[in-house]
């Protein structure tokens, strides 16, 4: 969409910049006759209209307070919800709902606590044996070294015998001299059998015992001349062994030496173990102790879920609340949002004690605003001060409240009204001020805090004095 301009289709276009200078000659003609011609002249007239058309204020001493306002709600400073640790049944409830209990104080207890005792006695002698085991591992450092450089010299040994036993395809098992000897024996014995089996000798008598003989003759021949393949197998098996066991022995022995004497598996087991022992003798004690309900801390009892002889699990059984450091949740509107911050003063009133006011600082600040009944609030929490208040009983959790934050407070300061003030810019104020001459003389001040009604004048004004904050039509 294009924007219609002054001229357009009239004659030449006027360029911006020649635009921009008038504009700005403009502006300078008019800041110029503001200072050098309207002001002298309220100077010069303003006795007339302080008579006639002009308002005016004295300065006073006065307090001033810059808050930001809201309402709120009484909620307990601490909250405990107390539940037993197993199920079982009531044994006794000690208290009811509304009284009032101290810290530690007993509230209620299982009926059958032995069972839990015991099973906490029994976790505790486990976490006593497997703390001992630890230690005792700690402790075997140097047996342990002395054990594992035993075991490479045995094993040592045992690769040298294996070494040693290792047989070969090819390799005799007699010597030379031996085994040819067994050789000619096989030799004569089977020409021998040959010689009666082609007589035609009897067999049984002669032939058989003959050929009995050439089979022992060359057996022991063939056992003598080397070695049955099973036997090479197993001392190559043998050595293999030997060589392993060696090399796991010297890892053994290296581990420990890098470790005094303790394997870090072996230790870190036995430190996993007394871990889980810990964790369940915790629990088992912790069994046992919460079966007796105690109060945490100084409060009153809010709900009691059962009495004596009831079966109970283990989700809420008492709920305590803490009302003598009572909190208040609060809400403001978010134009006040720039008077709130953590550790501001604050005032309290609730509707149901109008005459008693109460203090207490901002503990908490939401970090985000929330809507309620269409409008934008901060939300927040007061921590009230009861110490001096002399109260004949608690507050009540629910109490509604008028809640104001005190966000600056100046007592017996110099006031003015804010109307007149005039912004000179740049972070300065003035106020004209009417002489006893009745006329109204700029005067620069410094300002201190301010509402929407007063402002606190640290520099430039006294008590007393007159200030113009505006002027009247007049006919």
């Amino acid at each position: 969409m294009k924007m219609k301009t002054f001229g357009q289709g009239k004659g030449k276009r006027i360029p911006s910049w020649v635009i921009g200078g008038v504009a700005v000659l403009v502006l300078g003609l008019a800041v110029w006759g503001y200072f050098a011609l309207w002001v002298p002249r309220m100077q010069t007239a303003s006795a007339a209209t302080t008579t006639t058309g002009t308002q005016t204020a004295q300065v006073r001493r006065g307090n001033l307070v810059v808050s930001a306002s809201g309402t709120g709600t009484l909620t307990a400073g601490k909250t405990a919800e107390l539940a037993f640790p197993v199920s079982g049944t009531v044994g006794a409830v000690y208290v009811s709902v509304g009284q009032q209990v101290e810290e530690g104080q007993v509230l209620a207890e299982l009926a059958d606590r032995t069972s839990l005792e015991a099973a906490m006695k029994s976790a505790e002698v486990t976490l006593l044996l497997a703390q001992q085991e630890l230690e005792t591992l700690k402790a075997s450092g140097e047996e342990n070294l002395a054990n594992a450089r035993l075991a490479v010299s045995t094993a040592e040994k045992a690769l040298q015998t294996a070494q040693a036993s290792l047989k070969q395809s090819g390799q005799s098992r007699c010597s030379e001299e031996t085994t040819t000897a067994y050789y000619d024996s096989y030799l004569k014995a089977k020409e021998r059998y040959e010689d009666l089996k082609s007589s035609g000798a009897d067999y049984l008598t002669r032939v058989l015992p003959a050929k009995q003989s050439m089979d022992q003759a060359y057996a022991n021949y063939r056992y003598c001349s080397g070695y049955y393949d099973y036997e090479i197998t197993a001392s190559q098996a043998e050595y293999v062994i030997a060589k392993a066991d060696l090399e796991k022995a010297q890892a053994t022995l290296a581990t420990l030496e890098a470790n005094n004497g303790i394997d870090p598996t072996t230790l870190a087991q036995a430190e996993s173990k007394v871990l889980n022992a810990q964790v369940a003798y915790e629990q088992a004690k912790k069994n046992y102790e919460g079966a007796i309900l105690r109060a945490p801390f100084a409060g009153t009892v809010l709900s009691v879920a059962g009495e004596a002889g009831d079966a109970v699990g283990t989700g809420t059984f008492i709920t305590l609340i803490d009302l003598l450091h009572p909190l208040v949740e609060f809400a403001v509107d978010e134009t006040d949002m720039d008077k709130v911050a953590v550790g501001y003063p604050a005032e309290v009133v609730f509707d149901a004690l109008p005459d008693l006011t109460f203090p207490g600082t901002v503990q908490q600040v939401s970090p985000s605003l929330v809507s309620e009944g269409g409008y934008k609030v901060l939300k927040g929490v007061v921590a009230l001060d009861l110490s001096q208040m002399n109260l004949n009983q608690p507050l009540l959790a629910g109490l509604n409240a008028a809640v104001d934050i005190i966000a600056a407070r100046a007592e017996n300061a110099i006031l003015i009204p804010v109307e007149a003030l005039r912004d000179l810019g740049d972070g300065t104020y003035g106020v004209f001020v009417v002489g006893t001459d009745g006329k109204p003389r700029l005067r620069v001040v410094t300002v201190g805090i301010k509402d929407a009604t007063y402002a606190q004048i640290l520099e430039g004004l006294s008590v007393g004095e007159v200030v113009t904050t505006g002027t009247v039509e007049t006919k």
